[in-house]
């Protein structure tokens, strides 16, 4: 009776669990580069021309990573770790871009132009993730359907990261804003990758085990 109040322990070959914990590699890599930029602006040699192949530098290696370590989370064998380490990587090419675009905005931009030029991307990104990934780990019964869902999670993380410029653009005043929109940069940071990539390895769990339940 006890065993029934508790929650099974996640199997070790869930892909959820391997993609969402891969992308805190992919978000480490997001976060490279301001953090090497604000470490070498403390010390007085500001690196401001070298931000762009800085990003590139953090962000592809990270992404690229992610796919690496959750090919061997899952003991996928060294053939598809690198090709879910491409997967992963061709998601950051459009993600990274993306996510960089809204550093620095202030609000006052097109709220409509702004969640186009992110929620666009984001979408297309993990449908990408998942029809690759699907691909990478041979799971033949990833459909349109889960292809959808994949996209799905690719507007949830955008909207997360979103969720910094949206409180900017409403422009609202109140007591510990400052807290706010801490704790706001924070979530979004951090549920821009995690959330769409469990949602990805979700939809590839679901998929691989429709396969098993066919040929049963």
């Amino acid at each position: 009776m006890p065993a029934l109040l508790h929650e099974a322990a996640p199997r070790e070959d869930e892909i959820r669990v391997a993609f969402a914990r891969a992308a805190r590699l992919a978000l480490a890599g997001l976060l490279a580069a301001p953090a090497l930029l604000g470490l070498a602006s403390a010390a007085g040699h500001p690196l401001r021309a070298a931000a762009d192949a800085l990003f590139w530098v953090g962000a592809l290696p990270g992404f690229g990573g992610a796919g690496w370590f959750a090919g061997r989370s899952l003991g996928t064998g060294p053939k598809r770790e690198k090709a879910l380490a491409g997967a992963f990587l061709v998601t950051g090419l459009l993600v990274a871009p993306a996510f960089r675009g809204l550093q620095g905005l202030t609000g006052h931009e097109s709220l409509l132009a702004v969640a186009t030029a992110t929620l666009t991307p984001f979408s297309v990104a993990f449908a990408l993730a998942g029809a690759l990934g699907a691909r990478a780990l041979g799971i033949t019964r990833a459909g349109p359907r889960s292809i959808l869902i994949c996209a799905a999670g690719g507007l949830l993380g955008g909207a997360f990261a979103l969720l910094p410029f949206c409180w900017a653009w409403l422009r609202i005043d109140l007591p510990g804003e400052s807290f706010v929109v801490m704790t706001l940069a924070v979530v979004g940071f951090l549920g821009c990758l995690i959330a769409p990539f469990h949602i990805v390895g979700l939809a590839l769990d679901r998929a691989r085990d429709q396969r098993g339940l066919a040929r049963a």
